[in-house]
């Protein structure tokens, strides 16, 4: 018995130190039948955010048709990771104003949601209210999470307490963060639409740093900055929020005016796109890609694995409290999920150091095709041996274009469509190698003339 119980203890003390981060899923009712419970990867989600139940008028716990069930919660307990149930989402938010506007209401808001989270088993809950709207409802949210906090360290003193976000003043200034940072355990920071349907141009949905530089709509880097440096939320509490989806729409390219309706497109859908008519691209300002369909006139602003690898960075660099995820499934493809693959791979530590890479899982080249010139972009997070060569279909070595130790960062290496004795290629389909600390990467490109 000694030795099964050392054996246990060790065992949970490993897990904790190999995923020390917090790595925050919403997963909404409407993927659960595309991603069941037992399909998260537990070894990247820390946290389960299911999505989404909400209060009437008279804190009433509503929610959507077949979405409570233990069956949920006991799977994700079974795979050593914490599930909360989420009250609020945008176009559910509407009975909150009510439900906290007095002690009374805010009394049967607060037993309701803890009854209903006792019931199916949750560790807890998180409040995505979008969002108080003046001062009297920020105070009531004020006073609602202190009762809440009150009465959950009375019944359930484990359990947690998240809130998502907003990351600019235009909602933030109806919410008192850093009274809330009290009392809620961490912040899911909404760091994306950026751009859409009520903007003046079509922009990125999550560019990591503004695009154009003078860009006032901001991006994660200036929403991060607005809630921490100005807001005061401290660091180790807000998680950066990753979009997985981007927005479609009409319009000749990134930053330029579009006309008629704007769409949502999820990873799954957007990828199968990419060479199909609709070309990569790379905004080096945004550090973000998108795609182009010329013919159209669309654009889709989108995340690829190496984006998401650089808002990993970001965080890191930072030292913020972890990351979030919106939504889980939505990078689900063909029995792959890449986007989470980039977190794992470019997030999660042991002993401060990556596990077990120390790369990008995707390196890109835009434009692709291309009749001139190509640009080759990959990411690194440590220092490391790099060689890049280009190769014809037949496997001949076509150019030698790297060989060399290269420091922390995105890369973006020129290929101009010479081989190593500076003659033009032919046109036709090349693939590229990288090698990174021995470890072989490669993709194609077409060269056109």
């Amino acid at each position: 018995m000694r030795l099964l119980v050392t054996i246990i203890i060790l065992h949970i003390s490993i897990f904790n130190t190999a995923f020390a981060q917090r790595i925050i899923g919403y997963y909404p009712q409407w993927v659960q039948a595309n991603l069941t419970p037992e399909n998260i990867d537990s070894d990247v989600i820390t946290h389960v955010i299911h999505a989404f139940a909400w209060p009437d008028n008279d804190g009433n716990i509503l929610s959507y048709d077949s979405m409570l069930s233990e069956t949920i919660t006991n799977k994700v307990h079974e795979k050593g990771g914490k599930i909360l149930l989420s009250f609020g989402g945008w176009g559910n938010s509407w009975g909150f104003p009510s439900s906290t506007g007095s002690i009374d209401s805010r009394s049967v808001f607060i037993n309701n949601i803890i009854n209903t989270c006792e019931n199916y088993g949750y560790d807890g809950l998180d409040i995505d209210w979008e969002h108080p709207s003046n001062t009297v409802e920020k105070n009531n949210l004020n006073d609602f999470i202190f009762e809440l906090k009150t009465a959950l360290n009375d019944r359930h003193p484990d359990w947690l307490i998240s809130m998502a976000i907003p990351i600019s003043n235009w909602s933030g200034q109806h919410y008192d963060l850093e009274y809330l940072s009290q009392y809620i355990d961490f912040f899911n920071a909404m760091t994306y639409d950026f751009h859409g349907s009520w903007s003046n141009h079509a922009g990125h949905n999550a560019p990591l740093y503004p695009s154009p530089s003078n860009d006032p709509d901001g991006s994660v880097s200036t929403g991060i900055n607005y809630l921490i440096n100005i807001r005061n939320i401290p660091v180790e509490k807000v998680n950066l929020g990753l979009a997985f989806y981007g927005k479609e729409y009409n319009s000749s390219n990134i930053n330029q005016s579009f006309s008629g309706e704007v769409s949502t497109k999820i990873y799954s859908e957007y990828a199968l796109l990419i060479d199909n008519g609709w070309d990569y691209n790379w905004d080096p300002l945004g550090q973000v890609p998108f795609l182009m369909n010329t013919a159209q006139d669309k654009i889709i602003t989108i995340e690829d694995s190496l984006s998401i690898s650089l808002k990993c960075q970001y965080a890191r660099q930072n030292n913020l409290g972890g990351m979030m995820i919106w939504a889980l499934s939505y990078d689900y493809l063909e029995g792959n999920q890449l986007l989470i693959n980039s977190i794992k791979t470019n997030y999660l530590k042991i002993d401060n150091k990556l596990n077990p890479e120390d790369y990008s899982i995707e390196i890109k080249n835009y434009p692709n095709p291309f009749n001139s010139n190509t640009i080759i972009l990959f990411n690194l997070n440590n220092d490391s041996k790099v060689g890049l060569k280009i190769f014809d279909i037949t496997g001949n070595l076509v150019r030698h274009l790297v060989e060399d130790r290269m420091q922390t960062g995105l890369k973006k290496i020129n290929w101009n469509g010479a081989n190593n004795n500076g003659e033009d290629v032919a046109a036709g389909v090349y693939l590229y190698q990288l090698t990174i600390n021995e470890t072989l990467f490669s993709n194609k490109m077409i060269y056109l003339k």
